[in-house]
């Protein structure tokens, strides 16, 4: 296996990383100036991606992708500890693939059914309208006073 480096992405990278993005026809929407978004890469090329976003007052984890020669390596493990560190005790959600629900475990994620956010259930619905298998995750604040939102 290659040497593959875990980074925060700076600023100059946004566009390497939308195009990474684009490259694999993942259709979220796209790095906004504020994400905070983690790279995966071996010798400077993208091979993976993650990222946090604050959106409708919620905070989401969003966008993990593997390049497919890349996957079953542990990229995507340790690119989910890097944004795990990011989350810190905060409140997060997400919306994986059903089949993805025990990845999503190791960074305290659990799936939820009932009283979603409104934002959070709006956008279950729309990913689920299009077809798609997903599920609400949550994982929990870990600290007092910094409750679900």
């Amino acid at each position: 296996m290659n040497a593959i480096d875990i980074i925060v992405a700076n600023e100059s990278e946004m566009p390497a990383a939308q195009r990474f993005y684009e490259s694999l026809g993942y259709g979220g929407a796209a790095i906004a100036p504020s994400d905070f978004v983690v790279l995966a890469k071996a010798h400077d090329k993208i091979v993976g991606i993650g990222r946090l976003s604050q959106e409708q007052n919620l905070l989401w984890l969003r966008g993990m992708q593997v390049a497919l020669q890349f996957q079953r390596q542990g990229i995507g493990t340790n690119i989910l500890r890097r944004l795990d560190q990011e989350i810190g005790d905060r409140w997060c959600c997400c919306l994986p693939h059903d089949y993805l629900v025990s990845f999503y475990r190791q960074a305290g994620f659990e799936p939820v059914t009932t009283n979603l956010q409104v934002a959070l259930h709006a956008r279950l619905a729309g990913y689920r309208s299009r077809g798609l298998t997903v599920v609400a995750m949550v994982r929990e604040a870990r600290s007092l006073g910094a409750g679900q939102p």
